[in-house]
């Protein structure tokens, strides 16, 4: 019975974690239908990223509709971050040309996402406060990106699974930094989907101002952590 039981559990585990990031369960039937066509990984790349860029143009704008085209278009620029990867392996087509970037174009993506919300409604309000909290965001995010190349580990290594792999002594700041690094993660785009239909997006512009500095200072920490064990 316990062995039947422990089976079950470990395929409930196995189903709940096939289905997350959601994003995925679009993006690799999506790279298993491009593999037998002719386009590349880096291709997928340079449109994923033409496409973010396109969404920090509509946030720029006022109105349901351009916020609905906006959140679209980053939808689809999520998408084919995850495509380009998963394409790259089929192809064997992996290079570190197009690592860094798929690297770059996440960056731009976000610095131009977090710019375009605080200009849109420091427009709205009058108020330059949100422009500030944007390029607070902005900043936040480019640290995140540079920082882990000064380190000796890579973003990857450090990344924890899931919350059941948190040590059991962990600090309320890694809690933070576990939560906000899954909420930059794929599925970043349902939350902006979300928002941008309730005409809610400057929400974020606080969370990631705060959340982005938070980060990295948790990055900076268990780097010198690391180095003085």
């Amino acid at each position: 019975m316990d062995t039947e039981h422990n089976h079950s559990a470990t395929s409930a585990s196995a189903a709940k974690e096939s289905m997350f990031p959601l994003i995925r369960l679009v993006s690799r039937p999506m790279a298993i239908a491009l593999a037998r066509t002719p386009v590349t990984p880096n291709a997928v790349t340079i449109t994923g990223i033409a496409c973010g860029l396109g969404a920090a143009w509509c946030f720029l704008h006022q109105g349901l509709e351009w916020g609905g085209i906006g959140a679209v278009l980053f939808f689809v620029s999520y998408l084919l971050d995850n495509v380009d990867g998963d394409l790259a392996r089929l192809k064997k087509m992996s290079s570190r040309f197009g690592a860094a970037l798929d690297d770059i174009g996440d960056w731009l993506v976000h610095f131009a996402f977090f710019l375009a919300v605080g200009y849109q409604m420091t427009q709205t309000t009058g108020q330059p406060l949100w422009a500030w909290l944007g390029v607070a965001a902005a900043l936040g995010g480019t640290i995140n990106s540079v920082l882990p190349l000064f380190q000796r580990a890579t973003p990857d290594a450090e990344e924890v699974a899931s919350f059941a792999d948190m040590a059991a002594d962990a600090s309320w700041l890694d809690l933070v930094g576990f939560f906000f690094r899954g909420l930059v993660k794929a599925d970043f785009w349902l939350i902006v989907l979300g928002l941008a239909l309730a005409d809610m997006l400057w929400v974020l512009l606080p969370a990631a101002a705060i959340g982005a500095q938070v980060f990295w200072m948790l990055m900076l920490r268990k780097s010198l952590r690391t180095i003085h064990t």
